[in-house]
């Protein structure tokens, strides 16, 4: 394995083809490589044969969820963000709590009339098992889990939504000791590294508390095979290093079509009919050496989502227009951009 998107295929060929009839990812959020050397001393850490990985661009963990629940890149399933065009409205939205982008509350695109399979086409990663007799079971925190994107994305599985992560680390060995597909999501240290900074005592401490519970409830079936993984890594952010693109640029809402895609480590813009170059360069004079400014298209396979334009804010800074809402600017730290630290990612092996 060479990237994130083959961990899911991976597992998905050693079921179909009888490898191993008892398979489980644990996926920790934004617990990336620099994480992993960070606390490699760690006793549950030390079991595990680890490879080296690259995280899919961008690095985001709705690009890198759905990629696990579909076993599809994020080029072909198309939910690459956080916030991101639907064409069948004409809007930006938000897929993981269906809604349109800036709304403060779940579910507000059922008012669209928006049918949430249209989501993803195509089937799943646990509809493709389930059609070759074996059973999958997803376990997320029940904080947000089921929810609409879940009914979509995870269709086919069992949902099994839980607690505390010790509740839900000691029921996924327990589905692990059966046959079939388990995988079990953590927020929390992801979530802790928005708030406090990746480098934060409290950012350390949700690691080792999730890697702590995982030493503890540790417990293998014959013939299992235990991967667990991150979906990226975390860069330290400012709110005060943000650059306002519609304060540099005050020209620039008039050349774009909708509110900015994306997030702030990855702004994409979907730029009026033949005005991308014009933005390119407009916004690479204003930025200078604090950013990169591309086409979408060089950086990650097109599709009907994907904006015409993405903007890479330079290390420890953050960009958004003043003009929308629903930005991440207040994070300390983020993740959605191309540096090592958010990118840079890893699978470790636990066979039994």
């Amino acid at each position: 394995m060479r990237s994130f998107a083959d961990i899911p295929q991976t597992v998905e060929r050693m079921l179909a083809e009888g490898a191993r009839d008892r398979v489980g990812v644990v996926l920790l959020d934004a617990f990336g490589r620099r994480f992993l050397e960070r606390h490699a001393g760690h006793p549950f850490l030390r079991r595990l044969e680890v490879t080296e990985l690259s995280a899919q661009f961008p690095s985001t963990t709705t690009a890198h969820v759905t990629t696990m629940h579909t076993g599809r890149p994020v080029g072909e399933h198309g939910l690459y963000e956080w916030n991101v065009y639907e064409p069948r409205l004409d809007a930006i939205v938000t897929p993981l709590l269906f809604s349109f982008a800036g709304d403060d509350r779940r579910d507000s695109l059922r008012a669209s009339g928006l049918d949430p399979a249209t989501l993803l086409e195509g089937d799943t990663l646990y509809e493709r098992l389930a059609a070759r007799g074996v059973r999958s079971t997803v376990m997320q925190p029940a904080a947000f889990s089921p929810s609409t994107y879940d009914g979509v994305a995870t269709a086919g599985a069992r949902p099994a939504p839980y607690g505390s992560l010790a509740e839900g680390v000691a029921a996924f060995f327990d589905a692990l000791a059966e046959p079939g597909y388990t995988y079990l999501y953590w927020d929390r240290i992801d979530a802790t590294g928005h708030v406090h900074g990746p480098d934060s005592p409290e950012f350390a401490r949700a690691a080792v508390e999730a890697l702590d519970a995982l030493e503890r409830g540790l417990r293998m079936a014959p013939g299992a095979l235990l991967l667990v993984t991150a979906d990226h890594g975390q860069v330290a952010t400012d709110p005060e290093r943000v650059d306002w693109l519609d304060e540099l640029w005050p020209e620039l809402p008039a050349l774009l079509t909708h509110r900015p895609a994306g997030s702030a480590r990855d702004v994409f813009l979907h730029t009026a009919p033949g005005a991308a170059e014009e933005v390119i360069a407009g916004l690479a004079g204003r930025l200078g050496d604090g950013g990169q400014v591309r086409r979408a298209a060089e950086l990650m396979a097109p599709g009907p989502r994907l904006a015409d334009v993405c903007v890479l804010p330079g290390p420890g800074r953050m960009a958004w227009l003043r003009s929308a809402e629903g930005a991440s600017t207040g994070f300390r730290g983020h993740h959605g951009g191309l540096h090592p630290d958010e990118t840079d990612t890893w699978v470790g092996a636990l066979y039994s």
